[in-house]
């Protein structure tokens, strides 16, 4: 159970006297997630000496930001030259996600930076490279990866009490409208920012980016994920946007088990995650119906490893990070390297065409551009283990 310890902080290690110092880079959007857990931490073992974010006011805890006193900074360069932080939370757009680690490391902060990695696999390399020369360590924050449920599954795979994967699969239906694709500085949907700089913003590398990761995650080897294998995708547009947001990706993990992800954003209805893996001596179950991640055993045996949103999955992970700052010798779950083989998958998902829906198929309710019977055709995806193009729906749709 060394995973689940790391994770809920029962690591030995020379905790140092003093708070530690947090620096957020990024305070709008996700962000909301850690100002909300680090406001409601009363462990008192920290102090934020500072916020970074070009336009603060947009966040929801702007005003308590400044009533607490907490200075304000346009960028980084100006909050260092100022103050040092123990550890950075990055939550800014992907394509700004390796310079600002390397920034925060070379002015010696730890990083807990939010997902995915990037937009380049390779940064991976860079990033781990420079936080070993500088003594520091960075986490990814695939939420799901700081969850003791997972981390207790995880832990079961690697003992071999679960037998090799055969096949895992996942579904999710997160309608979005079409001001979740306009929002920020303009990166969102988008393949590159104005620089050139990789992003590859999708419904798979973004919003619904932690459930590829949760099967590479699973599968890996102690602290890393199994790389993604012969991978395939099919990717359908619906709304105004480079990239895509709907898609089913096929892939084969190391061992040649089976993975499938289907996940849409212009579906009139909504579906929490859920999967369903397949191991040799057990198949795992996850949905939003029951909340509980259950293991079937095939001599009849059960285990119930709970609920991967509970617990403060979201919020966790900055405990965790300055737990870290604490410790000596801490190796977080999801490094870097960790994370890369979801972006090795993001990039060869990249390489396939992306199918723009007939104009006669997409409606529009409140603001959100879908395709009826999406959420039908993704679904029988997922029970039947089997890609979009391989649905009648499919080939009706596209143009």
């Amino acid at each position: 159970m060394f995973i689940y310890k790391i994770a809920r902080n029962e690591q030995i290690g020379d905790i140092m006297e003093n708070k530690i110092k947090i620096v957020c880079v990024g305070i709008g959007g996700y962000a909301s997630v850690y100002w909300k857990a680090l406001f409601a931490d009363t462990e008192g073992d920290f102090e934020i000496v500072g916020a970074v974010d070009p336009f603060p006011e947009g966040s929801p805890y702007y005003e308590e930001i400044k009533t607490r006193g907490i200075p304000l900074y346009s960028n980084m360069e100006d909050f260092y030259r100022e103050h040092s932080a123990d550890l950075a939370i990055i939550t800014t757009p992907i394509h700004l996600h390796t310079r600002q680690t390397l920034f925060a490391l070379e002015h010696g902060s730890n990083v807990l930076c939010e997902k995915p990695l990037s937009g380049v696999s390779t940064d991976a390399e860079v990033i781990e490279k420079r936080a070993a020369e500088l003594g520091k360590f960075v986490m990814i924050g695939y939420q799901w990866s700081y969850a003791p449920a997972i981390l207790g599954l995880k832990s079961d795979v690697l003992s071999g009490k679960l037998g090799a994967p055969v096949s895992l699969k996942t579904r999710i239906l997160w309608p979005r409208k079409k001001e979740y694709f306009t929002r920020g500085s303009g990166w969102a949907g988008k393949l590159k920012a104005k620089d050139g700089t990789v992003i590859n913003d999708s419904v798979a590398a973004n919003a619904c980016a932690h459930y590829i990761h949760n099967m590479l995650f699973v599968c890996g080897k102690e602290y890393l994920a199994a790389e993604p294998l012969c991978v395939k995708a099919d990717l359908i547009r619906v709304n105004a946007i480079e990239n895509f947001d709907n898609a089913t990706i096929s892939f084969e993990l190391e061992n040649g088990a089976k993975c499938l992800f289907v996940a849409a954003h212009s579906s009139n209805i909504n579906r929490n995650p859920m999967f369903d893996y397949e191991f040799e001596n057990a198949t795992v179950k996850y949905d939003e119906n029951t909340k509980d991640i259950v293991a079937y055993f095939k001599n009849g045996e059960e285990k119930h490893y709970g609920n991967p949103f509970s617990g403060g999955s979201d919020g966790k992970k900055a405990r965790v990070a300055i737990n870290g700052c604490k410790a000596q010798d801490f190796k977080p779950v999801c490094s870097p390297y960790t994370a890369a083989a979801h972006t090795r998958c993001i990039e060869a998902v990249q390489t396939f065409p992306i199918y723009e829906v007939k104009e006669e198929f997409i409606k529009e309710n409140e603001g959100l551009l879908y395709v009826d019977g999406l959420a039908e055709a993704m679904t029988e995806c997922y029970a039947e283990g089997k890609m979009l193009s391989e649905t009648e729906a499919f080939k009706k749709w596209v143009k």
